[in-house]
């Protein structure tokens, strides 16, 4: 079953909110209501109202560069009751003090995602004065990660590199290009994936069955961690600026070590599509998660599609970076961008250890719809992965 969450416009907050809402004992935390730099922190009761949970650090919208361990933590809350735009605020204690770090509102079901570059304890609040509701969280409740690739060393095809090049030939539903490992730098901290001529075929056109128009054999960016870096359930995440044209598509993926087998995704494994992006203008967004698998009698399986309303998550795809993730469980993949989910795929997922994938691909499909000029470019800031079990 899939379901997209999605933030609404902003409404006003009801006084007495939770009134009479929660039917267990409250208890009083903190000394005094928060603003900008106070000196304790904010008063509100607890109970079973107001629950929340750090997740990864998973949101780190820019221009720049910068480290995986500099990107913000998510404070995953739901708030019982809450009419749909509810707004809550995420406190941290800073230098000059307490102060609101985030505020968001609540989705139709009470949930929402907030941010904090601020380690350490954190408070969700819902309401003020005497109303006030929430719950405290700690950034050290957070998963450790296990895998981090910042890019800051060639890791890829090298002696011990972590990524190595997916060799396919001019084949299959790309019979138009190819991987190569040309079309795959780190340079400056950025691993850069590529859309390129093909040097050796400049001579030749690739012309598509049933199509007039002729194209340029392309060499197309492709890496994978498989046989160095592989894990089952957990957290995985890249910060990613796509490319701005159509024709190619930008992802970050995972794919089933040794391959996809029949008998569902318990049993076979899955491919797992945390992000796709198809380029600017499309009609449908551009952005899709999905996930594919094989049944019992090996067909190809389906879950997922096109997110939505991807405007309210961001339209500076090519030009800012974005992280893109999946929290992994043994019962549902939880897509998010920045923090904001944008799809819950409920029902058995994979129970197969999965590598990790990044890639630039241009499809024979997609060459028709082709509105920019080569090279076009994806660039991974970082990629890391934080692995939990089957928790």
């Amino acid at each position: 079953m899939s379901r997209t969450s999605r933030l609404v416009p902003r409404t006003p907050l009801r006084q007495r909110l939770l009134c009479g809402m929660l039917a267990v004992a409250f208890v009083t935390a903190g000394c005094s209501a928060s603003s900008s730099g106070d000196a304790e922190p904010p008063t509100y009761e607890t109970g079973d109202g107001v629950k929340a949970r750090v997740l990864p650090q998973l949101a780190a919208t820019g221009e720049d560069v910068e480290a995986a361990d500099d990107a913000a933590w998510v404070v995953d809350a739901t708030v019982a009751g809450a009419e749909e735009g509810t707004t809550v605020r995420l406190v941290a204690k800073e230098e000059d003090g307490w102060s609101d770090v985030d505020e968001q509102e609540t989705d139709a079901e009470g949930h929402v995602s907030l941010t904090s570059r601020v380690s350490g304890d954190l408070h969700v609040v819902v309401g003020d004065g005497d109303d006030a509701v929430g719950a405290e969280v700690s950034t050290d409740e957070a998963p450790e990660p296990t895998f981090t690739d910042d890019f800051d060393e060639d890791t890829v095809d090298g002696v011990g590199a972590s990524w190595h090049t997916r060799d396919q030939g001019y084949i299959d539903i790309r019979t138009c290009s190819r991987a190569d490992g040309s079309a795959a730098e780190v340079t400056d901290g950025v691993l850069r994936l590529s859309v390129l001529e093909d040097p050796e075929r400049t001579d030749d056109e690739c012309q598509l069955p049933g199509r007039r128009k002729k194209y340029a054999y392309r060499l197309n960016g492709h890496v994978g961690t498989e046989g160095v870096m592989s894990f089952t359930y957990g957290y995985a995440a890249a910060r990613i600026r796509t490319q701005s044209a159509r024709g190619q598509h930008a992802a970050f993926w995972m794919q089933t070590v040794g391959g996809q087998k029949s008998g569902g995704a318990k049993k076979g494994g899955a491919e797992i599509d945390v992000i796709e992006y198809f380029g600017d203008d499309h009609p449908e967004g551009g952005l899709t998660s999905f996930t594919y698998f094989l049944d019992k009698s090996g067909k190809k399986q389906t879950v997922g599609g096109w997110l939505p309303d991807v405007e309210q998550y961001g339209d500076d795809w090519a030009e800012e970076y974005h992280v893109f993730s999946v929290e992994w469980t043994p019962d549902e993949y939880v897509f998010r961008i920045d923090g904001q989910v944008t799809q819950r795929l409920e029902g058995e997922t994979s129970g197969q250890p999965e590598f990790l994938i990044l890639s630039l691909l241009s499809s024979d499909y997609e060459l028709p719809r082709f509105d920019g000029e080569l090279p076009q470019h994806m660039d991974v800031d970082w990629a890391r992965v934080w692995e939990t079990g089957p928790r």
